[in-house]
């Protein structure tokens, strides 16, 4: 079989437009694992509700038990499309044996045009897609979608780069230096509290 390597030397290799950080690979057989991993988050949550109901040991109102109820059932259909991370960096693949594997039929590479915007998404006034700024902040560009709403954990922001990495980020190193690249995401997460409780 073709290797990823030769994969893309048969498809005549990168254009100059080509955005290698923002390769998305995916595979069937990651996808079958991801929908097994949701639908047994969604069993574990699902039991970890009816004992709490039964033993009493948390107290649930309402509100929380619907919020819940979403959750498990939105688990239940997300249907992934088995993302996996790649390094399709060709000096690289060319270097590392152990980046440069092989692809099997089903397997699909896209590598998109290069990016220039930020999505910045979540609990934010203004969920917004701005121009990528290399001088901006995380907090900059918070702030430019009009800051967090009263439901953000002020102290929790995940960036997930263009090849499909998340990374969590503190607000206590918010500032310059924060390595945005353009075509990331940002994600203001919701506060958790009223789920603190609960354990899975």
């Amino acid at each position: 079989n073709d290797t990823l390597l030769k994969l893309i030397d048969r498809a005549g290799g990168f254009t100059e437009r080509a955005y290698s950080k923002g390769a998305i690979f995916t595979r069937t057989e990651v996808a079958k694992s991801q929908k097994q991993a949701f639908l047994s988050s969604a069993d574990r949550l699902e039991e970890t509700i009816a004992n709490a109901l039964v033993t009493g040991s948390i107290k649930l109102d309402e509100f929380t038990l619907t919020a819940i109820s979403k959750i498990i059932t939105k688990l239940r259909k997300m249907d992934p499309i088995g993302r996996q991370v790649v390094d399709v960096n060709y000096l690289r693949l060319k270097a590392d044996p152990l980046l440069d594997f092989e692809v099997f039929d089903g397997d699909k590479l896209i590598i998109p045009r290069r990016q220039s915007s930020v999505n910045i998404v979540g609990e934010v006034t203004n969920p917004i897609t701005l121009m990528y700024d290399p001088e901006l902040s995380i907090q900059g560009y918070i702030n430019r979608a009009g800051g967090l709403t009263a439901q953000a954990d002020s102290g929790r922001t995940l960036v997930i780069t263009p090849d499909g990495i998340t990374k969590v980020y503190k607000s206590r190193i918010f500032g310059r230096g924060d390595n945005i690249l353009p075509g990331s995401t940002i994600v203001v997460a919701r506060t958790t509290r009223p789920f603190d409780a609960i354990s899975i």
